[in-house]
């Protein structure tokens, strides 16, 4: 017989029921370690909504500036320079004196210039009061007088002759006279038109002399004025490359090349040097006709630094460099500080045309793919979805999208490392520096981290 037979019937009951308990709990623990696992929680990510505003479309490139007029001070006569009557870096106005090369070598050879100009015109004044022309023509006149005496003499033998009262040596004697004068008139004639030509050749040359003798006279007042030499234009004066008491001038060899003494550089305005593409050639044109203005940036490693004043697209080269495909186009700034040096690089800004009504979002939302950019999208289920746009261009921080997005559309800004298409997530504001569309206000850009 069993024991348990003897139990009453309650307790049997309670075994039973102890015994069901621990077959569900045995069943439920199977679920559990046998079932699919549960769904991971949505991920929470930052969106704003695509929105519509005018653009401004903004041309940026770099440059390198430089002084719109430069001058380089070069000693042009030979000799010890004696004098400099300027202040390194200091402002020079036209006309003022630079520096001072020896003057007496070329103040000696001017004296001598002008005093063979004396002499030459001296010659001059001989040639022209010359009489050899007069005193040729009363020979001849004279020996014409003579001339006709002996063929009047010649003709009265010839009668006598013929009337036998005259010898035949009378009439040789007299026709001998005749022919030696009309060889003396001849002879006059021919020494009263060399006499003319000389007279002429005389003053000629007596003028080719003065002329020379002016020139030389010019040349040595030039060469006396070039030890002195003066700031041809207004700008601010480098570094004396050469200091007193050094030779300076045209190489001695004649090689042509002339000593630097110093730098002038005009500062008020600046000039930029910026190199254009050539298929830019018309915009770039039109730049220009418009007097488009431009800002200059100055790069730095903590932040850049925009000048103060804007400048104007003035200047386009005549020709394209072949191997670079580019043209030099320039921009003027004010500069009256003088807070812009030549031979700096900077980065320039101008607005070229505004874009009406583009839908826009912050930059960060467009992702470059092989298959062009993307925008992670909130869709009215609450899923992620990606779409394909065209974007166009960059402005303070928001980025255009011509194609593939509407306004009104939630596009992820934060969170989309941990997105992918087709799943849920929680929405919420983006935190954004700005406002998008909106500029930075002084103390934000202050206080924005750099890059």
């Amino acid at each position: 017989m069993r024991l348990d037979a003897f139990q009453p019937s309650s307790r049997r009951r309670g075994t039973a029921g102890s015994f069901a308990v621990c077959l569900g709990l045995a069943a439920l623990c199977g679920c559990r370690q046998h079932g699919a696992p549960p769904a991971p929680a949505a991920p929470t990510v930052g969106v704003v909504a695509a929105r519509k505003m005018d653009v401004p479309i903004e041309s940026i490139t770099n440059g390198t500036t430089r002084a719109i007029e430069e001058v380089v001070i070069r000693a042009r006569v030979r000799g010890f320079l004696t004098e400099r009557h300027f202040k390194e870096g200091s402002a020079v106005k036209p006309g003022d004196l630079l520096f001072v090369i020896d003057e007496e070598p070329y103040k000696v050879a001017l004296r001598s210039a002008l005093a063979k100009r004396d002499e030459a015109e001296a010659s001059l004044t001989k040639a022209e009061k010359s009489k050899g022309r007069e005193v040729a023509a009363a020979k001849v006149q004279l020996d014409k007088a003579q001339l006709h005496l002996a063929i009047v003499e010649e003709g009265r033998n010839r009668t006598l002759l013929t009337r036998q009262a005259g010898s035949r040596e009378d009439l040789d004697r007299a026709e001998a006279e005749r022919k030696k004068f009309e060889a003396q008139v001849a002879s006059d004639q021919a020494s009263f038109q060399q006499a003319e030509a000389d007279y002429e050749v005389g003053i000629l040359a007596a003028k080719a002399l003065v002329e020379a003798s002016q020139a030389a006279v010019r040349d040595a007042e030039l060469n006396l004025g070039y030890c002195r030499m003066v700031a041809p234009i207004a700008g601010r004066i480098g570094e004396a490359r050469v200091k007193i008491g050094n030779l300076v001038g045209p190489e001695a060899t004649g090689g042509g090349a002339f000593s630097e003494l110093a730098t002038i550089q005009q500062l008020d305005p600046m000039a930029v040097d910026v190199r254009v593409a050539a298929k830019d050639l018309e915009r770039a044109t039109n730049w220009v006709r418009k007097k488009l203005k431009a800002t200059l940036i100055r790069p730095g490693l903590d932040s850049s630094q925009e000048h103060g004043d804007q400048g104007e697209w003035y200047f386009i080269d005549n020709t394209i460099d072949q191997t670079t495909s580019t043209f030099l186009a320039k921009i003027r700034f004010p500069n009256a500080a003088g807070s812009i040096l030549p031979g700096e690089y900077v980065r320039l800004r101008s607005v070229v045309e505004h874009s009406q009504g583009a839908v826009v979002v912050p930059e960060q939302c467009v992702i470059e793919t092989g298959a062009g950019p993307v925008v992670y999208v909130v869709d009215g289920e609450g899923k992620v979805e990606s779409r394909r746009v065209e974007a166009g261009e960059t402005y303070e921080g928001i980025r255009i999208v011509s194609k593939g997005l509407d306004e009104g559309v939630q596009v992820i800004v934060e969170g989309l490392q941990l997105v992918r298409p087709g799943i849920p997530v929680k929405v919420e504001p983006a935190h954004l520096a700005k406002p998008v569309g909106e500029k930075l206000t002084a103390a934000e850009a202050r206080d924005k981290p750099a890059g």
